[in-house]
């Protein structure tokens, strides 16, 4: 169980499980709707290090035994080339991350990306590393700011780890340039339904 605890006291099997879950489909319906959100992410994913071109569609998908959630981002190919793990207050899986690394291609730039509330970063991020760091090499682990990466050891993969304020900051302003008002409505829910899962912090 990961040493990192959340807010609220619970575990994986508490209740911020059906609340992650609602995050990750409302997430995953505005990255397949909106192709603004989706150039957003690749943004994102380009300044943590990793020019994985467009990501032209995403699908859910379960990569643990515990069966979370995650989102796949593929690109033209229809390869995988990031994986997105939204998470709340819950802490992390037994998986996490070094399971998720398996889905990633080692023949060309990946990331597998965590999406986790402000507070929460500077705790998560030691633990990121330290747990991949039991199956893999990490190289050059940045700390500073709301967006931070490492290399993984073994092809071109990335962990990266961001806050909700940054990456829907990014996409609103991405989608609202767009002119995609359906996108920015989706985001604004998204927003509320992450301040529920808060506390309405």
């Amino acid at each position: 169980m990961s040493n990192d605890t959340n807010r609220s006291g619970q575990d994986a099997s508490g209740g911020t499980e059906h609340s992650e879950e609602a995050v990750v489909d409302a997430l995953g319906h505005i990255l397949s709707q909106s192709e603004a959100a989706r150039s957003a992410l690749a943004t994102t994913l380009r300044e943590g290090g990793t020019a994985v071109g467009t990501v032209a569609g995403v699908r859910s998908q379960t990569i643990d035994e515990e069966e979370r959630p995650s989102l796949a981002g593929l690109d033209e190919e229809g390869v995988v080339r990031v994986l997105v793990q939204p998470v709340l207050w819950a802490g992390l899986s037994q998986g996490q991350p070094n399971a998720f690394f398996k889905g990633l291609p080692l023949d060309r730039p990946a990331a597998l990306l965590f999406v986790a509330p402000a507070a929460r970063l500077a705790r998560l991020w030691p633990e990121l590393c330290r747990r991949a760091d039991e199956q893999f090499t990490i190289i050059g682990a940045t700390t500073p700011g709301d967006l931070r990466a490492a290399t993984v050891s073994g092809g071109e993969r990335r962990l990266m780890l961001t806050s909700w304020d940054a990456l829907l900051g990014l996409m609103e302003r991405v989608v609202s340039g767009a002119g995609d008002g359906d996108g920015e409505a989706s985001i604004r829910q998204l927003r509320g339904t992450i301040e529920r899962g808060d506390g309405g912090v």
